[in-house]
């Protein structure tokens, strides 16, 4: 930074104060480095749009959102030193996606309402890591203003799930309080709803499900080298059926290999990592909620350690420095770097214009999570262009005893390939013996269990992930907020990794779906996805795409408007049930 006093002809505002420090590291002759914590404005209804100055229909109907100050402390240093360097020249180096693009637009807007007449066109780094090399070419390489499309998209999504969400809100709240409720809140979101939506739907299937009762013959095998193993007939659904078969074999010493087969399958190593990715596997294998994961990963690139977090991209370009990349990951796992010379990446298909897959820059020596997150992105990395794909086996027998077949399956891994690094990523072996046809086997134990068909589980987080990215609910840095939204709002818990919707959540999605299931379900909030998706190409303008989407919710809300006594008197009916349930275990 230059020393105080001096004249500056750069003035350098990163998103965040660790992209700012790094940034200042190189050291640029007269530039001066500032940093803001994500977004400086915001915008709001205009005056006299408070809760209970307008009906909340009225919201549709606003045209004009006005700026309000988000962070008053970056707002007011942005002013001065803009103020104090009239000559100097702006240079935005925000996140490279919309929302940094976005967050980029306000950094703009600030300068040219404090310069005015003296505004000067400002330039724009493009990085998706911080190593400094890639931020010494994104300043040799800095752009001529900013890509409108982006801040477009950005704005589009700030405006409509402003207008929205308090629409659905304030008239769910106010009338829910009208019908004798105690209640602070009750939000309503056009993502927050479809992904509440997918864990009452599930938890609607298990409720509704009927088990329905089988009986199967079980029988403990083993060969001459004392290998044993369980093998199973096929599910009988009349009893007398299995207990004529059991009897006619329940003193059977002996079984006959009919049929053995072994079938190798590939498992390809991982693609390169994306951020829905990054965020499932944190949370299947080491427990890290989603929205915890994103939070550290932003932060490792922040320091250095990784690459750009948010990316939907799993394929690298022609360029990359595979070899150098994979030197840092070995070091900061104490392999030998010598081991990584010659990559052979699997490449996906997807690329979102803007950024790289997650990749390590450099060795992370910390602890706890974030050594986890970091670790996990250098494993993968080197999994992907450096280790082979991974084979296993499938065994399946057939076995007959007297005329009644049993089946057993097992597997192995044959070729280990990528597990060697990523072990925790290995599926379970369950190896049978090797065996031929015409072979005998002893019967140890044989026996008639009883059963019944099992409902299916609850989504745990990976699984709720999954299911909004294939719905294309919100986008790959948004989805990991959704999950803990809908808990910390009162509509689920979890237990045991999985989500439970409460009485209120439960509630909410069943009557809001008798009314209009697109009220929350995935179909509408897709639209809105896809709208975006046009005005980043430019194929529609961003008022446009803003008032399509919003006479469509318009609908919507009419419809809830209807039926609002009724919906608000059974959710307070439930809020009432939930605190009584409450209080009786607290007396407890």
């Amino acid at each position: 930074m230059p020393q105080s006093g001096e004249r500056h002809r750069w003035i350098i505002v990163a998103e965040k104060p660790s992209v700012g420090r790094r940034i200042e590291r190189l050291h640029i002759p007269s530039a001066l480095v500032l940093s803001v914590r994500g977004h400086v404005l915001d915008v709001d209804f205009p005056e006299g749009y408070d809760w209970r100055d307008v009906p909340p229909s009225k919201l549709f109907d606003v045209k004009n959102l006005r700026f309000v100050i988000r962070d008053e402390k970056i707002y007011r240093s942005l002013k001065r030193t803009f103020l104090e360097n009239r000559e100097a020249t702006l240079v935005i180096a925000t996140d490279n996606d919309p929302e940094g693009e976005l967050i980029g637009w306000e950094i703009a807007y600030i300068y040219q309402q404090v310069v005015k007449e003296n505004a000067k066109p400002f330039y724009r780094m493009r990085f998706n890591s911080t190593d400094y090399a890639e931020l010494k070419r994104a300043w040799d390489n800095k752009e001529l203003g900013l890509n409108m499309r982006w801040v477009e998209k950005a704005a589009f999504r700030r405006d409509f799930d402003l207008i929205t969400g308090a629409a659905f809100t304030r008239l769910l709240t106010l009338s829910t309080r009208k019908a004798g409720a105690r209640v602070r809140v009750l939000s309503w979101g056009s993502c927050q709803a479809p992904t509440l939506y997918f864990v009452v739907q599930r938890e609607k299937a298990i409720l509704n499900f009927k088990p329905e009762k089988f009986w199967r013959i079980i029988a403990l095998l083993e060969n001459e080298k004392g290998e044993k193993f369980w093998a199973f007939s096929e599910k009988f659904s009349v009893k007398e059926k299995a207990e004529k078969a059991y009897r006619s074999i329940k003193r059977e010493k002996v079984a006959i290999v009919e049929r053995y087969e072994e079938n190798s399958k590939r498992i390809s190593r991982p693609l390169p990592i994306r951020t829905d990715e990054l965020l499932r596997d944190a949370s299947r294998f080491f427990g890290i909620p989603a929205s915890k994961t994103l939070a550290i990963a932003e932060d490792l690139y922040g320091q250095g350690y990784i690459s750009y977090p948010r990316t939907d991209t799993n394929i690298y370009r022609k360029s990359f420095d595979f070899v150098k990349y994979a030197e840092a990951a070995a070091r900061g796992l104490g392999l030998d770097p010598m081991h990584f010379r010659s990559p052979n990446p699997r490449q996906g298909k997807r690329d979102d214009g803007a950024h790289t897959p997650i990749y390590p820059l450099r060795p992370y020596r910390g602890e706890g999570n974030a050594r986890r997150i970091w670790e996990h992105v250098a494993r993968r990395f080197l999994a992907n262009a450096f280790y082979e794909d991974a084979e296993k086996v499938k065994q399946v027998v057939t076995i007959s005893i007297k005329g009644i077949f049993l089946h057993a399956s097992g597997s192995r891994i044959s070729r280990q390939g990528f597990f060697k690094i990523l072990p925790y990523m290995k599926p379970s072996e369950k190896p049978l013996p090797r065996m031929i046809s015409g072979q005998k086997l002893k019967v140890v134990k044989i026996d008639l269990r009883e059963e019944e068909t099992k409902p299916p589980p609850r989504l745990t987080e990976p699984e709720l992930l999954k299911i909004l990215e294939k719905w294309n609910i919100g986008t790959d840095a948004t989805r990991a907020t959704y999950p803990d939204l809908i808990t910390s709002r009162g509509y689920t818990l979890r237990k045991r990794k999985t989500f439970h919707p409460t009485p209120l959540g439960f509630r909410l999605i069943e009557i809001l779906t008798k009314i209009d299931e697109t009220l929350v379900s995935p179909e509408t909030r897709k639209r809105v996805e896809e709208m975006m998706t046009k005005i980043e190409r430019g194929e529609i303008d961003m008022e446009t795409a803003k008032n399509n989407m919003l006479s469509l919710y318009k609908e919507l809300f009419r419809r809830l408007e209807e039926k609002i006594d009724e919906v608000a008197q059974s959710l307070a009916n439930t809020i009432g049930y939930e605190k009584k349930t409450l209080m009786k275990k607290v007396k407890r």
